[in-house]
């Protein structure tokens, strides 16, 4: 006579399915000569519309700098209709304390405080296998005010004054990647714009174009080769808007140019299932108005540092890295994800 069966036989099957929290949490740490050392966190939700489309990510995270500066970010990515929608959302406020340790490269030491607010939308269709077509907007709203006598003389002398921006632009793009978090193979081509009007509510008008290129070679099982290409074109920009360096190592706006062009490598090698390791390089031109690819136009970095696949049903990574540019360029940044 057959008996049925006990509890603990009914439950084995519910206790071995492996239970994955929607939920992510990432501790946030950056340390360089212009905010000094920030520390955060990321706390998001993850969720996967179909059985064919990315996870979707709506992530909040808060920063806190020794120096008083203070920041506060929503955003998120969805993907949608096997993967044939994808939407991006990004909104920042905050009060922002900048140490130039040499500002615009005259070596004079410059302070100030920046009060930041930014929104950010961009929509994606597919119209055919691998290629996307869309719009996107853009606003931002600072002030920027000097410290110091010194400072605000030198801040007004560079034009670096309170500037907003507000665009529109359209984005086409290529993609390939076998993944959108921690990819292992294929390709990501990227150019788009932004026209910033004055009818939109922007100070100024001008342009901006930006391609960028991202290809991913796996070279084994365990190994990943990494090539990052982008460059920036600016058209009547204000000085505030113009192109800046975007390494590792580097502090944005510390440099500036009218155009820059910037090409980074890295490997990535997995030593443990969910650890890995990688090493890096590249170097970044600022150039227009009489600046050239050359010379002290040149900004050179390399580094290291290691990740861990924190949701391996999503690729998901959080990243240790540090870089070392020219100078006392130099940074420590932990964040949710690759840089590219």
């Amino acid at each position: 006579m057959d008996r049925a069966p006990d509890k603990q036989e009914q439950a084995a099957p519910a206790a071995q399915a492996p239970h994955r929290s929607p939920w992510l949490f990432v501790p946030l740490v950056s340390s360089n000569p212009k905010l000094g050392t920030s520390l955060g966190a990321m706390v998001g939700y993850i969720h996967t519309f179909d059985a064919h489309s990315e996870p979707s990510l709506l992530a909040m995270q808060v920063q806190r700098s020794n120096t008083s500066s203070r920041t506060l970010g929503l955003g998120g990515k969805a993907y949608w209709n096997e993967n044939r929608d994808q939407l991006q959302v990004g909104l920042a406020s905050g009060k922002v304390t900048n140490d130039y340790l040499d500002f615009l490269g005259t070596g004079q030491e410059v302070r100030s405080n920046e009060d930041v607010r930014g929104y950010f939308l961009r929509y994606q269709h597919q119209l055919r296998e691998h290629w996307y077509f869309g719009g996107q907007a853009l606003y931002s709203n600072y002030d920027v005010e000097g410290s110091d006598p010194t400072s605000v003389q030198i801040l007004d002398v560079a034009g670096l004054t309170g500037e907003v921006a507000s665009g529109l632009g359209l984005i086409v793009s290529y993609d390939s990647r076998d993944n959108t978090s921690n990819p292992t193979r294929g390709a990501l081509v990227q150019l788009h714009n932004f026209a910033f009007r004055e009818g939109l509510g922007s100070d100024a008008d001008f342009d901006v174009a930006t391609g960028e290129l991202k290809w991913y070679v796996s070279t084994s099982g365990r190994n990943v080769a990494v090539v990052h290409g982008k460059w920036r074109w600016t058209a009547d920009a204000p000085e505030s808007k113009q192109s800046t360096v975007e390494l590792r190592g580097y502090t944005r706006g510390q440099y500036l140019g009218r155009n820059s062009l910037t090409l980074e490598a890295e490997d990535r090698y997995m030593f443990k299932p969910r650890w890995g390791g990688k090493v890096f390089a590249g170097v970044s031109c600022l150039y227009g108005d009489g600046k050239q690819c050359s010379g002290d136009n040149l900004y050179p970095m390399a580094g290291a540092g290691v990740f861990y696949v924190v949701k391996p049903e999503s690729n998901m990574v959080i990243t240790a890295e540090f870089a070392k540019g020219n100078g006392d360029n130099r940074g420590f940044y932990v964040n949710f994800g690759h840089r590219f």
